[in-house]
This record gives C-alpha cells, sequence and structure tokens, in this order.
C-alpha cells in the first residue's frame, strides 16, 4: 500500500488551468486503494473533488505549486503495470455487478 507519482510533460494547453504544452505534472495514485489516495489528498489539503476518475486510474494531477507534495516518481514501467491492475480491479467489480 503506497502512495505513487508518475511525472509527465503536458501534451498541450490548458488555458483554463494555466497549463502549457511541456509543463511538469504528475499523477498521484494508490497502488491499492481509491480511499488511501483521498486520505492521501486530504492531508495535503486537496479536496475529493478534485480526483480523476474518468481512466482506468483513480488519480490527483498535480501541477504547477501542487507539485511540491509530489515524491519520488515510478518508472513509465511501473506506471503501466499499476494501470493494468487497476483496470483488472475495474472489471472484476463491473463483471461482479452484472
Amino acid at each position: 500500500m503506497a502512495i505513487k507519482f508518475h511525472y509527465h510533460k503536458a501534451a498541450r494547453d490548458v488555458a483554463r488551468l494555466g497549463i502549457s504544452r511541456g509543463d511538469l505534472l504528475c499523477h498521484v495514485y494508490s497502488d491499492s486503494s481509491l480511499e488511501e489516495l483521498v486520505a492521501w489528498g486530504r492531508a495535503c489539503g486537496w479536496h475529493p473533488a478534485y480526483l480523476d476518475l474518468r481512466n482506468d486510474l483513480p488519480h490527483f494531477d498535480a501541477f504547477r505549486t501542487r507539485l511540491r507534495f509530489c515524491g519520488q516518481g515510478v518508472s513509465r514501467r511501473e506506471f503501466i503495470q499499476d494501470v493494468r491492475i487497476w483496470r483488472a480491479k475495474r472489471r472484476a467489480t463491473e463483471t461482479q455487478r452484472a
């Protein structure tokens, strides 16, 4: 159980957030549970409404001054592995509901 950080560069401008193409961004995510991620976010003063739940991996998007909360990043390989684990969890949950 850990909070993990995956750094990447913005692929495009997002004017409403003040992000420019090439800016450093960070996906902040838990390798085990949404509850752990929400607790980490609250400890940093981040509201759960900031969570990005649109994709397979629930995460916070950190940029600009919020990057100060981020730790050492994981490799792209580890990040992809974690995304696949979360995807499998979601599919299993969806299958149980059906």
